[in-house]
């Protein structure tokens, strides 16, 4: 076991370097020394060997760290950067001085965990290798900021990753995980920004939490990969004044949308999802719902230039008072189809046809503009409702049932 410092605060350069099985590296003493290393490996086969980083100034490592390396323990540091790819069993990280990070440049391999503590200062911590892998769950307690990936890259979290305690989490590349790990980014004090086409999910069925995302300027968000995943978002916007962003969710599993989408959305769509209920204002271009098991339920008002459905059993709710749909849609879902809130206003402005849904139950105005026809197939009514606006187009209304006591 060996200790590379002491009071001198001059820079400590290294070279290629070798660790003999089961010995530990500590370089500085907890000094400003800057450290400048290459590449450190342990030796193939034997008990695993360590290296421990310990300085308030800058560390760079411009090779790979790897080879039976135990533990990377970063105690603390003026900001350290890791050029090469680092391999090993643990990563720890206890502290970094504030407004510094800790980044990983090269593919980050970690076959038992990353430990990020959340050390004296609020520190930053980045993962931008192409290609990461980290076992166990990961939970960043550092208070400065997280970054995963900077264009393309995937990182996987094997067990999950909470990420809640950070200021703010910045994702561009596929974040995953696996079995049932839960991948919780995000919270009410911590913001998400998407900064690339960008995708959240993986095969684990453990639940998605985001705190309140913002997609940067042309940039797509795919939340989930198609498995059984729950989802749990708060509100998701674009930038303004910039290209449109785009939002697409793909999962078996059910989603809860519990704030407004908005501001410069292009395309909002579901791929699919075991139920997707939003429960504030949905505003996109174009909103594309492909297939659902379940409802998906717009308890907000949506306001969408386009909207588009598919021939598939799901059902529709659009449950609030007030909503405006441009293009002359056409309801091709062939399950329930809910339309409107009791003394509220739906405007169609191209029309409306819904004939393939099972049943049609109308609550409040239903309206259009122009020449758009209004063709509706099997209707239930179920409060006081008008049908019409000021659209010259036909309207059409199959078996009709009206509630007890209810005006059409």
């Amino acid at each position: 076991n060996s200790t590379i410092g002491g009071t001198s605060t001059g820079q400590i350069t290294l070279g290629a370097t070798t660790l003999a099985d089961g010995v530990t590296l500590t370089l500085g003493t907890g000094i400003a020394n800057t450290i400048s290393l290459s590449s450190i490996s342990g030796t193939a086969s034997g008990s695993a060997s360590n290296v421990t980083i310990n300085t308030t100034g800058a560390v760079t490592a411009s090779g790979a760290i790897g080879t039976d390396i135990g533990t990377l323990t970063i105690t603390n540091s003026g900001g350290s950067t890791f050029s090469g790819a680092v391999s090993a069993a643990t990563v720890a990280i206890t502290s970094t001085t504030a407004t510094n990070a800790v980044t990983f440049n090269g593919d980050l391999t970690l076959t038992t965990g990353l430990t990020v503590g959340a050390g004296s200062a609020a520190y930053n911590v980045a993962i931008n290798g192409g290609t990461n892998s980290i076992a166990g769950t990961t939970t960043f307690a550092n208070t400065g900021t997280v970054t995963l990936g900077n264009g393309g890259d995937t990182t996987a979290f094997t067990g999950g990753v909470v990420a809640t305690a950070p200021s703010s989490v910045t994702i561009n590349g596929t974040v995953s995980a696996a079995g049932t790990g839960l991948i919780t980014l995000g919270d009410a004090n911590t913001s998400v920004s998407v900064t690339g086409d960008s995708t959240v999910g993986g095969t684990s069925t453990g639940q998605i939490t985001f705190g309140a995302i913002t997609i940067s300027d042309g940039k797509t968000l795919t939340v989930g990969a198609g498995a059984s995943t729950p989802i749990s978002m708060t509100t998701v916007s674009g930038v303004a004044s910039g290209s449109a962003s785009h939002l697409t969710i793909n999962t078996a599993g059910t989603v809860t949308i519990s704030g407004a989408i908005g501001t410069d959305i292009g395309t909002l769509t579901i791929t699919n999802s075991g139920g997707t209920t939003f429960s504030g204002a949905v505003s996109a271009t174009t909103v594309t719902l492909t297939n659902t098991t379940g409802t998906i339920a717009f308890n907000g008002a949506l306001t969408a230039t386009t909207l588009n459905t598919a021939a598939q059993g799901y059902n529709v709710g659009l449950n609030a008072t007030t909503g405006t749909i441009t293009n002359a849609v056409t309801f091709s879902n062939t399950g329930t189809l809910g339309l409107g809130a009791s003394g509220g206003t739906l405007a169609f402005t191209g029309g409306i046809t819904a004939t393939a849904p099972s049943t049609v139950t109308v609550n409040g105005t239903l309206t259009a503009a122009g020449t758009a026809v209004m063709s509706l197939g099997t209707v239930s009514v179920a409060s006081n409702s008008t049908i019409g606006g000021t659209s010259t187009g036909q309207i059409t209304l199959g078996a009709t049932t009206l509630a007890d006591g209810v005006t059409l």
